[in-house]
């Protein structure tokens, strides 16, 4: 009511984050936020690995202007990064590696790919927040390099490095990092 909005489109949305695996229902308690265990992050990165592998597989080589454009995405990253600024990093993260993803057309592994990532979301914004950006920086370059270049093997190499790299760093959140206490979302 504080919103100003109705209780069954506010429930609608909370079944639907509740579907796609983000939040878990109990009854007569509320809606939680999912905890991710490294078990599922691990199932995660494994689906990830093979989708994204698949759409830079299958990936046409970008025009000099989308090369241009993934240059210019990588350098508000860095501008992002300078001002320390992790929402915005993550934001330009997301932007660079959809415009090189849907390169592909194979548009059904596209959007589970797009449906993993948005599972993993978390972890990659605390690994954006808790790595040196540069590395990152460094690694986008790289995969653009190796699309400008035109060789399949050195993107799919290069994605790789870059895949792995935040994997280890989500993994090692989940094992290290301080559980937070669970508070409900919104009444069921």
């Amino acid at each position: 009511r504080i919103l100003g909005v109705s209780r069954v489109p506010l429930r609608e949305a909370l079944r639907v984050l509740a579907a796609e695996g983000l939040l878990s229902h109990r009854p007569h308690q509320g809606y939680f936020v999912t905890k991710m265990s490294t078990e599922n992050l691990e199932q995660i990165h494994t689906l990830l690995e093979f989708l994204e592998t698949e759409l830079l597989r299958t990936a046409r080589w970008p025009a000099d202007e989308e090369v241009a454009g993934l240059r210019r995405i990588n350098a508000e990253y860095a501008r992002a990064a300078e001002a320390g600024d992790a929402l915005a990093m993550s934001a330009r993260n997301k932007d660079l590696h959809e415009r090189i993803f849907d390169l592909s057309p194979l548009e059904v592994i596209r959007a589970e790919q797009r449906r993993f990532w948005t599972l993993s979301e978390p972890y990659r914004l605390m690994h954006i927040a808790t790595t040196d950006p540069q590395v990152t920086i460094d690694q986008h370059e790289q995969i653009i390099d190796a699309l400008a270049a035109r060789d399949r093997a050195l993107t799919l190499r290069a994605s790789a490095e870059h895949r792995h790299g935040a994997q280890m760093a989500a993994r090692n959140l989940l094992l290290s990092g301080p559980r937070p206490v669970q508070r409900p979302l919104a009444a069921s």
